[in-house]
């Protein structure tokens, strides 16, 4: 398997830290206050210190089917796809964008090769932390594993949530999809029609048919 493209690693000075690197970290900061307002400062350090910052061009390979994800990311800005094999065909799992966490969970969490594939389907920012400094803030700082598990639990609910449209036709799925994930009008038809698990034509008919009769 050739080696994917793994986008940029920023290489950047903590004091002083560069006006856009700051921007980047600050909007992971506001994101993780959420979940834990009272950040002390000995844990933001520790955090600046570990972090790196990775930038993805459009169709850059993040990660790759049975490589280990060892970088869990959050996205500052664009969108990754997430991809998988059925029946020797690419499939797309799932979209993430700004704001989100990028990882093959069973991946990263096992430290074992991937079924996933990560895809940037955007020219994407992202400030990253590996499994192995992840696992020593962790443990220097006990009160952070509640923002992973806070983290863990918004993700989960959003997949119990659609766990249950299975039992929905794709029209309604498309419907639900619209509402609830901005990213869907950022992909093509055909990766819309991928994640839907129908054809583009079937998809054109829906997005085709008039709002008020649905």
């Amino acid at each position: 398997m050739k080696n994917p493209r793994r986008g940029t690693k920023i290489p950047f000075e903590i004091n002083p830290m560069d006006p856009e690197i700051q921007s980047y970290f600050t909007t992971v900061f506001s994101i993780l206050k959420m979940y834990l307002p009272n950040f002390c400062d000995g844990l933001t350090n520790a955090l600046l210190a570990k972090c790196e910052v990775f930038k993805f061009k459009k169709n850059d390979i993040i990660l790759d089917y049975d490589e280990t994800c060892r970088y869990c990311y959050f996205a500052v800005k664009g969108l990754v796809l997430i991809k998988f094999l059925k029946d020797g065909e690419e499939k797309v799992k799932w979209a993430l964008i700004e704001n989100d966490v990028i990882v093959s969970v069973k991946s990263f969490n096992h430290q074992t090769p991937s079924i996933d594939k990560l895809v940037a389907r955007e020219d994407t920012i992202t400030v990253a932390i590996s499994w192995e400094n992840l696992e020593a803030v962790y443990a220097e700082f006990v009160e952070f594993e509640k923002v992973g598990r806070k983290l863990t639990h918004h993700y989960y609910e959003q997949a119990e949530d659609r766990a249950t449209w299975v039992h929905y036709s794709a029209e309604e799925r498309h419907e639900m999809l619209l509402k609830q994930y901005p990213w869907v009008n950022r992909v093509t038809d055909a990766e819309l029609a991928s994640y839907l698990g129908i054809t583009n034509v079937h998809l054109s008919r829906i997005k085709n048919k008039p709002r008020k009769n649905r």
